[in-house]
């Protein structure tokens, strides 16, 4: 079960990486065939299978014999491996036991979680390549995000009125990261962070909730502080270099959403801060 989960999530960050590339050339993103963005002949059939085509041409293109960027292959892996451990938490495992037959919310929780890995993926990969948060990305999975939480805060018994209720806390936590980040920008005159953090971060806070954000935001500098560090050791960039914020803050969200039962721990035992 979890390698289908494995393979569908390579066929998908398939299609994730063509739109990668043709929401920056403003490309149609459903009906145009691919194509090698060096020669724009189109891509057989036979050369477009995941992962496997990229190490049997050697990362070149049939065609003109350019180099295929590796970031489609690596799309493709982080998409299959994220899609792999959604449904290794959700279903327990490598096979389904009885006892982990999924219930009708649990299948809605699941594909919301295939579905926000899937845009996370985008988002983090745009932002790496190009400098930009995707509006046509975050803007409907905001959207999509606080629709959900208010169909969890339906089912449950919570009232309106606590952070505990899923709408509420999303809501709340939103509004936390994003005038964080605003603050980070009128501090800076916009020198540290640009204006699409403000929109990831409005969108962290309705995947996680509050207190949660508070992690995130905690892993994404930490490590963005240590990857800096080390890029600039290396020389790869130096202390003037712009770096992209959103890989860190997605990694942070990612993490938060894997591991939220271990955060979970740690926080009651030695913060005082459970959520």
């Amino acid at each position: 079960m979890i390698a289908i989960f494995f393979i569908v999530g390579l066929i998908v960050g398939s299609f994730l990486g063509a739109v990668n590339y043709r929401l920056k050339t403003a490309e149609d993103i459903v009906f145009k065939r691919s194509h090698c963005p060096h020669c724009k002949k189109k891509i057989r059939w036979y050369d477009n299978v995941p992962l496997l085509s990229f190490v049997v041409l050697w990362g070149k293109c049939r065609a003109c014999e350019k180099n295929i960027s590796w970031k489609y292959p690596a799309v493709e892996l982080l998409t299959g491996l994220l899609y792999a451990a959604v449904a290794w938490k959700f279903l327990g495992g490598w096979g389904v036991s009885p006892e982990k037959m999924l219930t009708g919310p649990d299948v809605a929780e699941m594909s919301f979680w295939l579905f926000t890995v899937s845009y996370l993926v985008l988002i983090f990969f745009h932002d790496l390549s190009f400098m930009l948060i995707p509006d046509a990305a975050v803007y409907p999975a905001i959207i999509i995000t606080l629709l959900f939480q208010y169909w969890k805060y339906l089912q449950g018994p919570l009232g309106i009125a606590t952070l505990k209720n899923p709408f509420v806390g999303a809501f709340f936590a939103a509004l936390v990261a994003s005038c964080f980040f605003f603050l980070l920008i009128w501090m800076s005159r916009g020198k540290w962070i640009g204006g699409g953090d403000v929109k990831l971060g409005f969108l962290a806070g309705t995947i996680v909730g509050w207190p949660k954000i508070l992690f995130v935001l905690f892993f994404a500098y930490m490590i963005g502080a240590v990857a800096s560090l080390i890029l600039i050791g290396l020389k790869k960039k130096t202390w003037k270099s712009q770096i992209p914020f959103g890989p860190f803050l997605v990694t942070g969200i990612l993490i938060v959403m894997f591991f939220s039962e271990q955060l979970q721990f740690w926080a009651n035992r030695f913060l005082n801060i459970g959520y």
